[in-house]
């Protein structure tokens, strides 16, 4: 193609001339609209390289308007670095007559560089003697910061640590890093072209199909846990980002799957699992030694007497032991303390209604005591005691004017129990709650002996309960 607009240039460029004075014709015309509208710049040099005649395109890509153009010569215009290649291959061709291609930077007027791609060739005079070249011009900027752009990622996915495979819709391997090869163990060579089943583990097909199906739909796979096969056979556990693929029409020609290993941190959970079951098993065994020390040394336990509270309190510390070692010892919903703690008594007894809260390892146990000794006072003294008394238990996260932040509003109140007295001494229970309340929960207590049963309103510091 651009020996075809080549040799309309040159064809045209000799006859202006010769048509000055008879007018144009009509092919004239037409070789006049091509020069002028065509997509690539074109331009007439004299054999030192100044420029004779340029189309507009030409003026666009270089940045110069024509008038100035006509005042330079190719070499003002040619990037230092890129001209000593373009002028050998340019005496060449006025040497020998052969045209040439050169990729090469032109020096805008504004400062700016343009990357070009010029188809040079010769235009020779009646006697076949070479007077001039001519040279047709496309600006491939976009194309080389495209290339550039992709040898950059190429060169990130090549050396980077996460596996980064990408497969077509058969789930065919079409790319392996070096990522990829120290994760699963096989080279590019012996993976590229085979299924990606040859790291999947066969429980795992069926899921692997869904992400596909996914994918074809256009759809991201949320990142996720998952486990792959290394060659060797042991089982690796990855996290998986899985990405469609889209070819330049924007269909969806496969995915893209970056694994990171995880099977340190992984083995570490085991084994972190592992020592808190054995540290749990070892607290409930110490806390039943000392149940059991308590019921020898006091003997058997009475009703409501002082046996009895100190082996409920420690069943209730064991209880809330129990919390902490389903959730590895970081935290408990306040919604499951509650149950806990008030599991003794019966369901329709007891109302909860509360936000949300995950009570952070350190306040789960205190939290289980205050909440066991209003249980115990209820049992004993309160709404608790008769079949017909309901505890409400209702909390609430709301702002405070303490530079601490939020609080936790608790609220305990009781109803349809016995009538309710002012009590003439503070007991032990009470002074529990008050104590652990102040210095454990980051918080306060008050106490409203109602006629109606006794309420207990709990501020206590977000902070405190939940390391926000």
């Amino acid at each position: 193609m651009s020996e075809f607009i080549l040799s309309i240039c040159a064809f045209k460029l000799l006859m202006i001339g010769a048509v000055a004075e008879a007018g144009l014709t009509q092919s004239d015309i037409w070789l006049q609209a091509i020069f002028a509208q065509t997509t690539g710049g074109i331009a007439l040099t004299d054999l030192d390289g100044s420029f004779v005649t340029v189309n507009q395109r030409y003026c666009e890509i270089v940045g110069y308007p024509e008038t100035e153009l006509l005042k330079l010569r190719m070499q003002d215009i040619t990037h230092p670095d890129d001209l000593p290649g373009n002028l050998e291959q340019f005496h060449h061709m006025v040497e020998t007559g052969s045209n040439f291609e050169i990729e090469k930077r032109y020096i805008r007027r504004d400062g700016t560089l343009v990357w070009v791609s010029n188809s040079v060739s010769v235009i020779r005079n009646d006697s076949g003697q070479i007077m001039q070249a001519a040279t047709v011009t496309i600006d491939v900027t976009e194309r080389k910061r495209a290339r550039k752009e992709a040898r950059r990622l190429a060169a990130i996915i090549a050396s980077s640590d996460d596996a980064i495979i990408s497969v077509d819709l058969d789930l065919k391997i079409r790319s392996w890093n070096r990522g990829a090869e120290k994760l699963y163990g096989y080279s590019a060579e012996e993976a590229i072209g085979r299924p990606a089943l040859i790291i999947l583990p066969p429980e795992l097909v069926t899921e692997e199909n869904v992400i596909i199906d996914s994918i074809k739909a256009g759809g991201h796979v949320e990142p996720h846990e998952t486990r792959r096969i290394h060659k060797d056979g042991s089982e690796v556990h990855v996290s998986l980002r899985v990405s469609p693929i889209y070819d330049e029409n924007g269909y969806v020609v496969g995915a893209s799957k970056i694994a990171r290993d995880i099977s340190e941190r992984k083995e570490a959970e085991r084994l972190q699992n592992l020592l808190i079951g054995e540290l749990t098993h070892r607290v409930k065994n110490v806390l039943a030694t000392v149940n059991a020390v308590v019921r020898q040394t006091l003997g058997p336990a009475a009703p409501n007497s002082q046996e009895s509270v100190l082996q409920a309190r420690l069943e209730a510390l064991s209880k809330a032991y129990d919390l902490l070692t389903i959730s590895n010892w970081e935290s408990a919903s306040l919604h499951d303390i509650v149950r806990k703690a008030m599991s003794p008594y019966p369901q329709d007894s007891v109302q909860v209604e509360g936000d949300e809260v995950f009570v952070n390892a350190r306040a789960v146990l205190p939290l289980s005591l205050v909440l066991h000794e209003l249980g115990t006072n209820a049992a004993k003294y309160g709404a608790l005691s008769t079949d017909r008394g309901q505890v409400a238990l209702r909390w609430s996260i709301a702002s405070s004017s303490d530079p601490a932040g939020a609080v936790l509003n608790l609220r305990w109140e009781e109803r349809g129990g016995p009538s309710v007295t002012v009590p003439s001494r503070q007991g032990f229970g009470s002074r529990l709650i008050k104590a652990v309340t102040t210095s454990e929960l980051g918080g306060d207590v008050v106490a409203d002996y109602a006629h109606t049963g006794l309420i207990c309103d709990f501020e206590m510091a977000l902070s405190s309960l939940t390391d926000r």
